[in-house]
């Protein structure tokens, strides 16, 4: 017969002469065990349960024995779920030669029931209790419910009574367990709440496993067959507990373990991966709405003078136009209301709707400070209550950490671009410099060799520059390059590439232009410069002019090829006159 098939309005034995004599309370995922080892007139009450349960529970036990054969009611800690009804079972069956079994500091508590009744306590029997055809042994398990927590081990039938130790939240009544892998994630929900610390539950567990045990019986979730002990051992003394130690004030015990489960999954992703922010955002916004709709993740961060966002609907941090002085202003208003919710308008002079949890960060080291904001976007019909801001008070650290990581990446990543910006430009007019275009120049031949499509060099030379130098001073000739060069650059398109070349020449790869429409391009940009009829330096007028030389790639074998053709033909233009284009 299936064991879960059992009628529960009767007692159940489920081992020789153990019986369950417990009450299903209807929806109730924590039900309460109650257990009667069957022991002739020394016949003993495991758990006796409250007074919600007594009623079912002493007609279970009057289907094995009389209620005057109850001599020892044990009680394994003294919380109400389990002792309530002892008052109802004294006034039954009377206080004369019985005993509440217990240790001394569960004792010290339950006597101020005033029940009349003798405490035998175990820590003072050597932590036995011997009956004339029963021996039972108890397990002192301190902490890991209460201080004076004990479980009692039947010797005979080698059961483990273990109180709340192995207890579980279950949608469905199961008196018997039967998947493991099921069972620990109920046990899990109710055992990473309040037992405080991994040390104190693998000591309880040491002195479990010294035990020959067969069967464990818990006071709550289901009983557990030999098979399955070793494997819930083993994922519970793993268990992160304490949870209640982080979360002060929140009762929704499942709503806890979810969010420390996220916790310690966001915690992995930003400890044990290289990955950017933007990289792993969007697994830890999924991880998040498991919990809160959450719509997005902005920070504003002080680096370095300027204010940097960091927004999980971009794929990138951008500077913004907000000074510092605001963003301090908003760090100062929210650590003035520490314990309050914090609903702003406004975020980088953007209006958003809805709420907001806001958080302030604030590290340091020898070079930089770094100071933020950090805001969680709710959707408009999510609602955060009180509690929920508990949870949410427990993400601020570990965001804290991503962001102190994104923000040192976001600075390491500029420093290299402002360093490679450095190494691959002229430092006089911005462009690229001959060190780019050795490395950039060939890949582009070859891709248009590739692909067949056309591509222009262009190589262009100011006319007469060498006079200016002499008559005006080289402070005038950077000046007339710095304008070519603004010159150029605005007159060319994104995909083109412009390099100061040497001097006073410069260079432009056109890619999918033919040498026609680069003639067109350089013959405006010509036109452009006659328009502005030259540059005022010092009080004077400094026109100058270009020359050029056009070559379209045909058969040449190398991108250095092309250049030197357009490097000739840009000589014959100075040949023939200056200030003109010669095409090949």
């Amino acid at each position: 017969m299936d064991k879960n098939a059992y009628n529960y309005e009767h007692a159940i034995e489920i081992a020789p002469k153990i019986w369950w004599v417990g009450y299903v309370i209807p929806d109730d995922p924590f039900q309460c065990h109650v257990y009667l080892i069957e022991n002739g007139k020394d016949s003993i009450l495991i758990d006796p349960g409250s007074k919600l349960t007594w009623e079912a529970t002493r007609k279970k036990i009057l289907e094995v024995i009389p209620l005057e054969n109850l001599r020892y009611i044990i009680c394994q800690h003294q919380d109400p779920d389990i002792a309530s009804c002892i008052e109802d079972i004294l006034k039954e069956i009377g206080t004369e030669n019985r005993f509440v079994v217990t240790h001394w500091r569960t004792a010290a508590l339950l006597k101020h029931y005033n029940w009349g009744i003798d405490f035998y306590e175990v820590d003072e029997n050597n932590w036995k209790l011997k009956t004339k055809d029963r021996e039972l042994e108890f397990v002192f398990t301190p902490y890991m419910h209460f201080a004076g927590n004990i479980c009692t081990y039947d010797i005979e039938t080698k059961t483990l009574f273990s109180s709340d130790i192995f207890g579980a939240f279950r949608d469905t009544f199961k008196l018997f367990a039967d998947d493991p892998k099921v069972y620990y994630e109920q046990m899990k929900l109710f055992h990473t709440h309040y037992m405080p610390s991994r040390d104190i539950v693998n000591h309880g567990l040491d002195m479990i496993e010294a035990k020959d045990i067969e069967m464990i019986a818990p006071q709550h979730g289901s009983v557990i067959p030999k098979k399955m002990i070793p494997y819930l051992i083993s994922r519970l003394r793993k268990l992160e507990v304490g949870i209640y130690l982080h979360f002060t004030g929140y009762k929704n015990v499942q709503r806890l373990t979810k969010a420390n489960e996220i916790l310690s999954k966001i915690f992995e992703q930003i400890t044990f991966t290289t990955t950017t922010l933007y990289e792993k955002i969007g697994t830890i916004l999924m991880l998040m709405n498991e919990l809160f709709a959450l719509e997005r993740v902005v920070c504003l961060s002080s680096i370095d003078g300027k204010v940097v966002m960091f927004d999980s609907s971009i794929n990138h941090p951008i500077e913004i136009h907000l000074s510092e002085k605001e963003l301090f202003a908003q760090i100062e208003k929210i650590l003035s209301n520490e314990e309050k919710t914090y609903f702003v308008d406004k975020i980088a002079q953007n209006d958003l709707h809805g709420k907001y949890f806001a958080f302030p960060f604030v590290t340091y080291n020898e070079h930089h400070s770094a100071n933020g904001i950090c805001y969680f976007l709710f959707a408009e019909d999510e609602i955060i209550d009180t509690e929920d801001i508990e949870i949410l008070k427990n993400f601020r650290k570990l965001f804290s950490i991503m962001l102190m990581k994104e923000i040192g990446y976001y600075r390491m990543q500029k420093e290299r671009n402002e360093l490679l910006h450095k190494t691959i430009t002229d430092g006089l007019t911005g462009l690229y410099n001959r060190y780019y275009l050795d490395e950039i120049a060939q890949k582009e031949f070859n891709k248009a060799k590739r692909h067949g499509y056309p591509l222009s060099a262009v190589m262009l030379d100011l006319d007469h520059f060498k006079d200016i130098n002499d008559i005006y001073g080289h402070d005038v000739g950077d000046i007339i390059l710095k304008d070519f060069a603004r010159l150029l650059h605005s007159n060319l398109r994104e995909s083109d590439f412009l390099f100061r070349y040497g001097g006073e020449e410069f260079l432009i790869l056109m890619p999918f232009t033919s040498k026609k429409d680069a003639y067109l391009v350089v013959e405006r940009i010509r036109n452009t410069l006659k328009q502005k009829n030259g540059v005022e330096v010092t009080n004077q007028n400094i026109v100058y002019s270009f020359s050029a030389g056009i070559a379209q790639y045909e058969k040449e074998k190398n991108v250095k090829e092309l250049i030197r053709k357009s490097d000739e033909l840009m000589y014959i233009a100075k040949k023939t006159g200056r200030d003109r284009s010669s095409l090949q």
